[in-house]
């Protein structure tokens, strides 16, 4: 039982894959590109495959910690993390 908070706030810029089913000419293929995005959560984790980030938890009745709003990025997709807050303290 550890309720210390031992998580930092990135934001995570990233590309999100992108699909469409429909039928497009060549120069519709040529532009598709995939999206930008952007997170701003904490990171639970993160190796060279994957960060694994939350943006919300609790404490449950034990004192142990529960997350939310949870994302795993693959490290190909991430083009940059900035750390934005460091609750630890």
């Amino acid at each position: 039982m550890s309720n210390k908070f031992k998580y930092q706030k990135y934001r995570i810029i990233w590309f999100d894959p992108t699909a469409n089913s429909e039928w497009q000419s060549k120069k519709e293929l040529q532009e598709f590109t995939p999206e930008q995005c952007v997170i701003e959560a904490y990171v639970f984790s993160k190796d060279k495959k994957f960060v694994k980030t939350f943006s919300s938890w609790t404490i449950d009745g034990d004192g142990e910690f529960n997350f939310g709003d949870t994302n795993v990025l693959p490290r190909a997709t991430i083009i940059k993390m900035e750390k934005i807050y460091d609750r630890t303290k």
